[in-house]
């Protein structure tokens, strides 16, 4: 691979090169640029420096080479022809320049070749990496949906239960079913389920976690909204806030089969829950499902005696 170093470096390794070479034949030999010698020394410079940064490097070297030569050197012995002195003087550097030319553009060339074999290499680490987060996120949500197969399976059953148990005639499995299903929904045991009668909203129930007694929310702002335009009431959204700011993070709206608001399903907290679309809806289609059951409450005078707040269930 072509070394990548500082362009003074490249100079300083040159002439340390050079320097040698000529303190050897200035001193060791003859002073003459090496004439004598062939192949000759001054080709170790120009072939090192080709090779190991290229072309330009080559190029320099093989110059200060020619330089040396035409100074010292002495290829002639005796009386010859001047354009035969002139053709031996002139092939060495020749000879230097086209070898450092050559040798630096093959150099450069696989330079090159290197270069890109290099970046298709980090290319293809990157693609890797990315290919074992991949491999993880989906193992991850292999998990998640396995669990959530596992979770919703249970769930359908426990909804199963939960209905069967609202068609019985005791009042406490009734309400107790009731909770269930709010809570399969909710996805929280931290609710409580509001009565409304008229203009009166008090509590009838709560779930197991639902926190203290539950107060009358009849004079309250967000019963008066829910009153006046039945719809869900989010936390999540500015326009609610300030009328769930004391009670929790969702009202349901309940609607009876032939009146308006007949109960709220008030959702206090959700531990790790987001309250989306699709988490609403649930617990509408819920509301709407408790909202056509002829004994919820009963409003049928049939069923009066059978709705009765069962004892331990009032938040």
């Amino acid at each position: 691979m072509l070394k990548k170093r500082p362009i003074l470096l490249q100079c300083a390794e040159m002439l340390i090169l050079f320097a040698t070479l000529m303190a050897i034949d200035q001193g060791l030999m003859s002073g003459n640029a090496f004439s004598d010698i062939n192949p000759n020394p001054y080709w170790l410079p120009v072939l090192v420096m080709a090779t190991t940064y290229g072309t330009g490097s080559g190029l320099a070297a093989a110059a200060i080479a020619s330089a040396i030569w035409f100074r010292w050197s002495n290829p002639w012995s005796g009386a010859t022809d001047h354009i035969e002195q002139q053709l031996r003087l002139s092939i060495q550097p020749m000879l230097w320049m086209v070898t450092a030319l050559v040798t630096g553009e093959v150099t450069a060339s696989r330079r090159n070749r290197i270069a890109d074999q290099e970046r298709q290499h980090q290319a293809m680490d990157r693609n890797w990496k990315k290919l074992a987060e991949i491999i993880a996120r989906l193992n991850d949500t292999n998990r998640k949906l396995q669990v959530r197969i596992a979770t919703g399976q249970r769930t359908i059953v426990q909804a199963m239960a939960a209905g069967l148990d609202l068609s019985k005639p005791d009042p406490e499995s009734q309400a107790d079913a009731v909770a269930r299903l709010i809570a399969l929904a909710a996805q929280t045991e931290d609710f409580t389920f509001y009565d409304v009668r008229g203009a009166q909203v008090t509590a009838r129930f709560g779930g197991k976690a639902a926190q203290g007694q539950a107060p009358d929310l009849s004079r309250s702002p967000m019963a008066q909204a829910m009153l006046a335009t039945p719809r869900p009431l989010r936390a999540d959204r500015a326009a609610d806030r300030p009328l769930l700011s004391e009670w929790g993070l969702l009202a349901v709206p309940v609607a009876g089969a032939e009146e308006g608001l007949a109960a709220i399903i008030l959702v206090h907290s959700a531990a790790g829950i987001r309250i989306t679309e699709a988490y609403v809806a649930q617990l509408l289609q819920v509301a709407d499902l408790l909202g056509k059951c002829p004994a919820l409450f009963g409003r049928e005078q049939a069923f009066a005696p059978k709705w009765l707040v069962p004892e331990g269930k009032v938040a």
